[in-house]
């Protein structure tokens, strides 16, 4: 055993090497077994963490994977203006109503920025006269863009009007800020052209929802 003052007495002998070294077996255990965090009830998981307890951020966050969330967990008022709407009506009168479906008159919709699909929740109407020689039939339908709803139609006595409503809603996705959307009315008559009349009446009123 070195004595002190004598050459090598500096180091330490083999008692204290062991010594050491157990001290330092016994904090590297205590430090593996420790938790820093377990009292924010965060705790080790194969591939990652799990966080039982809340969180606060005050400072902005980035995820660079996917964020499943429960459904109904984030409402509306904490998203940036989640859903915009836009409304428009637009109607003809006193024309002809030929045997070709024709729009009559339509509306222009404009996709705010930064949304990406609208469901249109619109209503055709149409009001005509059967000026022809025989009984007829009156058909009115919804278009958006290019798709047609569907017609409806009802029977036109001689001499008699008739009136019918179409409605159509539609879900569009793939859009751009700055997009319009264009909703019109299509009517027609079923065996002869109907003359002019002020009873000859379209109407078209449509109201997008977007969303992002």
């Amino acid at each position: 055993m070195p004595q002190p003052g004598l050459p090598g007495s500096q180091f330490a002998g083999p008692d204290q090497l062991f010594r050491e070294i157990r001290d330092l077996k016994r904090q590297v255990q205590q430090l593996a077994a420790a938790n820093p965090l377990g009292a924010a009830g965060v705790r080790a998981a194969a591939g990652g963490i799990i966080v039982e307890g809340f969180q606060t951020v005050n400072g902005p966050a980035t995820f660079t994977g996917s964020l499943d969330l429960p459904a109904g967990s984030v409402s509306n008022d904490a998203l940036a203006s989640p859903i915009e709407t836009a409304t428009a009506s637009a109607g003809i009168s006193n024309y002809a109503i030929d045997t070709t479906a024709t729009v009559r008159a339509s509306v222009t919709l404009t996709v705010p920025v930064g949304f990406s699909r609208a469901i249109v929740i619109s209503n055709a109407t149409a009001m005509g006269t059967n000026s022809g020689t025989a009984p007829d039939y009156l058909y009115c339908s919804v278009t958006v863009q290019t798709v047609n709803g569907g017609e409806l139609y009802t029977s036109a006595p001689v001499g008699l009007g008739a009136s019918l409503s179409s409605p159509f809603q539609p879900t569009l996705t793939g859009l751009t800020g700055g997009d319009t959307i264009t909703v019109g009315v299509a009517t027609r008559a079923g065996a002869s052209t109907w003359a002019a009349d002020p009873a000859n009446q379209a109407a078209i009123s449509a109201t997008a929802i977007f969303l992002k």
